[in-house]
């Protein structure tokens, strides 16, 4: 590593950094905790997607009934205005 790097330490609670370290194991906590950050940035990531795909499917499915409601609609020939 450069000299040129800042460092800083984060208060967190004893069970908080007890839990952390766990999963850490051996890693270097820098690399470790970016490691979480691009893992939870992708889970909203996907998580987001999912919420739009199942929107849009519900969307889907009501233009769909739409559709077929519609299409079940018989005018009478004298409801139809007819144009000049």
């Amino acid at each position: 590593m450069s000299s040129d790097r800042k460092y800083t330490t984060i208060p967190v609670l004893v069970e908080v950094k007890e839990a952390l370290d766990r999963i850490r194991g051996e890693k270097e906590w820098s690399k470790f905790l970016a490691e979480l950050l691009e893992e939870n940035r992708k889970l909203r990531r996907k998580l987001a997607a999912r919420n739009l795909q199942k929107r849009f499917n519900t969307v889907e499915s009501h233009i769909s009934e739409s559709h077929r409601d519609l299409k079940g609609l018989k005018l009478k020939h004298s409801e139809i205005e007819e144009t000049p």
